[in-house]
């Protein structure tokens, strides 16, 4: 009885969090010049004529430091979850992160049109973005998975958070060479934001016992003025309706510059996203029922009763009368940040530039935590309407292998092919991959 009540409970996680990248384009292609998306991730490394970026580009990538692995498991040549009776706690817990990130990004880049005035290479592009990313902590799964495992179990689960952040960005760029060894290069966006919401369970306490189960909880929602909450006589949320429309501005800075040492040997810097979006309409909503405790166990019988069900119902409901929020009037606007990204390479240049080799290190700095990677690449240059590259790369979540391949004006590239799999074809490590693609024309 117990055992199955904490499946109900646990719809407290689900009614709270909700269910819902990170990288433009992939840095498979730093090292190919010529690619004008380069200059995506710096905006010195721009093509030296004219181009036109047609609508056909767009970038998708996940982003997340658990695998499929950690949920489903090779079992007798069975799959089954992190939950069947066969799988230890501590064999669960194993795969787990003391904090679980999955962070999804599209980037889709509509426009953008390069042409040289003013003593330079400048650009004017038009995008759109979408982030979503969710952040759970380690002790969610093992309370799934344990329950109350003691004659008293208590949980303590904090910063439960789940995001969704939509913009579109105006940009203005310029590149210069200052002499023949140094390049530098700037970009200057203004953004549109067009929808914001985020949960956040900032405390959640589940006290377990024989005699009563109680839970405490804390927690806010806060949303842009394009989702309309609508409250009931007593102020309480009771319906929503999602206005499309612009509902936020914010502005961002790229800084890039590349130097040749010597002849063959090219290093680079770049500070990419600097800026913020300011949802001036947005809205903070904070629960009003934090505390939920249910006494009955004695008069339920079996899981199969009529008793059991009435009583699941009123767990259920209890629990659902946890997430009633109420709009706090003192709050008025939300203020987002981007997510800054800080990449150093360096490239070295063989036969005349028909092959390199390359390296980049790239710092991001964002919820739940800074990312670090450094990359080495191989690329091939045989001719200007074709080449390639292959990398390696080690970051503070994972290693993959990528590649990029270049074929006249059009590219397609990844940084994250998942090689590690179970005979089942399910992701053993941690769950990251990128695919982007994209066509210009050069005048």
């Amino acid at each position: 009885m117990k055992s199955s009540l904490k499946y109900i409970i646990s719809a407290i996680i689900a009614l709270s969090i909700g269910m819902s990248a990170y990288a433009q384009v992939p840095h498979s292609i730093y090292h190919l010049d010529g690619v004008t998306q380069r200059q995506y991730l710096n905006p010195a490394l721009t093509s030296d004529c004219g181009w036109i970026e047609t609508p056909f580009n767009f970038s998708f990538s996940l982003n997340s430091n658990l695998g499929l692995g950690a949920f489903i498991r090779p079992v007798d040549d069975k799959l089954v979850t992190f939950m069947h009776p066969s799988i230890s706690a501590k064999d669960a817990m194993s795969k787990f992160q003391d904090m679980n990130a999955v962070e999804i990004r599209s980037d889709h880049n509509i426009l953008n049109v390069g042409f040289k005035a003013w003593g330079g290479i400048n650009s004017i592009g038009f995008s759109i973005h979408n982030y979503n990313g969710n952040y759970i902590p380690k002790d969610v799964f093992a309370f799934l998975k344990e329950g109350q495992n003691n004659e008293v179990t208590e949980y303590n689960l904090k910063n439960l958070r789940s995001t969704e952040q939509n913009y579109a960005a105006i940009a203005l760029g310029h590149t210069r060479k200052i002499n023949n060894k140094l390049t530098v290069g700037a970009k200057v966006k203004m953004l549109l934001g067009a929808g914001y919401i985020q949960s956040n369970i900032e405390n959640l306490h589940i006290y377990m016992s024989g005699e009563k189960w109680m839970i405490k909880q804390s927690s806010t929602l806060t949303t842009s003025s394009s989702l309309n909450l609508k409250t009931n006589s007593a102020g309480e949320i009771d319906d929503a309706e999602f206005n499309f429309g612009v509902d936020g501005l914010g502005a961002a800075l790229d800084l890039g510059a590349t130097y040749k040492i010597y002849e063959n040997l090219i290093v680079s810097l770049a500070i990419t996203d600097i800026g913020f979006i300011n949802w001036s309409g947005a809205n903070l909503h904070r629960n009003i029922n934090d505390t939920f405790e249910y006494t009955g166990f004695d008069n339920i019988a079996d899981e199969d009763s009529q008793k059991f069900e009435d009583a699941a119902d009123d767990i259920i409901n209890s629990l659902e009368s946890l997430t009633h929020y109420q709009k706090d009037l003192n709050i008025a606007s939300a203020t987002t940040t981007l997510h800054t990204t800080f990449r150093a390479g360096a490239e070295y240049q063989v036969l005349n530039n028909k092959i390199s080799f390359g390296l980049l290190a790239t710092s991001r700095i964002g919820a739940p935590k800074t990312f670090y990677e450094g990359m080495l690449s191989v690329n091939f240059k045989p001719h200007k309407y074709f080449k390639a590259a292959i990398n390696g790369s080690l970051s503070n979540t994972h290693n993959s292998l990528g590649a990029a391949l270049t074929l006249g004006n059009f590219f397609i590239g990844a940084d994250y092919i998942l090689a590690k799999y179970s005979k089942q074809f399910i992701p053993i490590d941690a769950c990251k991959l990128n695919l982007a693609y994209g066509l210009s024309i050069k005048f």
